[in-house]
This record gives C-alpha cells, sequence and structure tokens, in this order.
C-alpha cells in the first residue's frame, strides 16, 4: 500500500508541476511583436492594434494595411484638411446604431485634434440637422449611408461614407481616422 501512495503522490507532483510549468512559460512570454506600418509601429492586443502618434497613444481595431482596397480620393484628402467636421446620417436607416456609434468614434479618435459636430438628416430635437447641402470648405460634412457598395466619395464638400453593412462602415470610419492622423496616405 505505501509504493501506491507514493506512486500517486508522484503522479500528483508531476500533474502540478507541469501546471506551473505552464503557467510560468506564459507568464514569461515576451512582449509581442511590434508591426510597422510606414513610420508607426503597432502592437497587436486582444482587442485590435495600439500605437503612438504624435507622442500619444491610439486603439484601432484594423491594421492599416487591412484597409489599404478602402480608396480615398483626392478631393476628400482636401476635405479631411479642415479643423471641423459634421458628422451626419439618416435616423430612419437600417443601421441607424451603427451611424450613431461611427459618430462618436470619429469623435473620440479625432478629439484633440479635430472638432467633430454630431447631426442627423432629419428627425428630432436631440441633434442638429445637417445634410450635405450644409457643407463648406471650412466645415465639410461627412454623411454616413447605407447603400448598395461601400466607398468613401465625395461630393463638393460633402464627404460620403457609403456602406453595405456596419462592419464596412466601422472599416472606413477607421480608414478615415488613419488619414487625418497621417498613418495613410
Amino acid at each position: 500500500m505505501d509504493k501506491k501512495k507514493i506512486a500517486g503522490l508522484v503522479i500528483a507532483a508531476i500533474m502540478v508541476l507541469s501546471i506551473l510549468g505552464v503557467v510560468v512559460d506564459f507568464g514569461t512570454q515576451p512582449s509581442a511583436q511590434k508591426m510597422p506600418y510606414g513610420d508607426f509601429k503597432f502592437t497587436p492586443t486582444q482587442q485590435g492594434y495600439t500605437t503612438k502618434i504624435d507622442g500619444k497613444d491610439f486603439a484601432f481595431f484594423y491594421f492599416p494595411a487591412d484597409l489599404e482596397y478602402y480608396a480615398v480620393p483626392d478631393n476628400v484628402k482636401n476635405l479631411l484638411e479642415a479643423p471641423v467636421y459634421t458628422v451626419t446620417y439618416d435616423p430612419r436607416s437600417n443601421l441607424t446604431q451603427n451611424f450613431a456609434e461611427v459618430q462618436y468614434y470619429l469623435e473620440f479618435q479625432l478629439e484633440e485634434i479635430k472638432f467633430i459636430e454630431q447631426a442627423i438628416t432629419s428627425g428630432n430635437d436631440t441633434l442638429p440637422q445637417k445634410t450635405c447641402a450644409d457643407a463648406t470648405a471650412a466645415q465639410p460634412v461627412i454623411l454616413l449611408q447605407q447603400g448598395s457598395e461601400s466607398k468613401i466619395t465625395a461630393q463638393d464638400s460633402c464627404i460620403i461614407l457609403q456602406a453595405v453593412d456596419g462592419y464596412d462602415l466601422y472599416r472606413e470610419a477607421e480608414r478615415i481616422v488613419y488619414q487625418i492622423l497621417g498613418v495613410m496616405k
């Protein structure tokens, strides 16, 4: 019976030590590899990517190279140089919640760089009502719009982020943020 107890203790010790070995191994993992993109280095995280831009930490959902297929025409790039934007959408759209989230995301990401006015194209008294007709070169309008294809375009001083679904809308918004911050050209 003593041999059985000793064998059981040895097996238990091996199991405990192997678990400790795994915990110690995971605890000593080297930091995540930095991923270069242009002049920036991105660190992968559980939620996406982080990088420093002009000494400030920024967090993103997508790596810039994953968004390169969203073309940003030159007239959009020129409008994105304005210091103030109005971000608006139709509150009757199927993507209303996504539009509101992207509106907030743009304001949050660019809070120290640009002034973002939130608006809707029609509706209630909580937000001002603005459309592309209200756009000027000094204060372009970014219209969030659902459509049959996803694309970034401009008409006069109005930037249109047209998306098929919420997923594309978030990607287009982040592509615009990267453009404004100078990460993507």
